[in-house]
């Protein structure tokens, strides 16, 4: 049992490792573990991925954002089924954009609890696009 806690205490990152990753959650400071952690430490691990997430939720938000604008401002001016297009870009607007966000908040509170913890958590999906990418080295 003893030498159970030992490799378990060897495994565990360091204090300075563990407190970068978190940060690097917080929104907009992924650059911080990745400026300031060590090269191929647990801090830039979290850095890279908390940075990872952060861009596919931004280029979705600019998804979104487009198609606000073509269906709610270019064809909802269309002369009789305007209202229809409006209608459409107010539901992907207000309805997908707020569950985007809350998406988004939910997966960035998920991975700084698990850097706080220790633990090297890769978000499932995200994780395969950075894989082929190779983007963890």
């Amino acid at each position: 049992m003893d030498q159970l806690t030992t490799e378990q205490d060897q495994n565990r990152p360091a204090q300075e490792d563990t407190v970068l990753a978190v940060i690097g959650y917080l929104p907009m400071m992924f650059f911080i573990p990745l400026l300031a952690g060590k090269p191929d430490s647990f801090a830039r691990f979290h850095g890279k991925q908390s940075l990872f997430l952060f861009a596919g939720f931004a280029v979705l938000w600019v998804a979104i954002w487009i198609v606000d604008v073509l269906f709610g401002r270019v064809m909802g001016n269309v002369l009789i089924l305007g209202f229809v297009f409006r209608a459409i870009a107010w539901i992907i607007y207000n309805v997908v954009g707020v569950a985007v966000s809350l998406l988004y908040l939910a997966l960035t509170i998920a991975a700084a609890v698990q850097a706080a913890l220790g633990r090297k958590w890769r978000i499932p999906f995200l994780s395969a696009y950075m894989n082929r990418l190779q983007f963890w080295n």
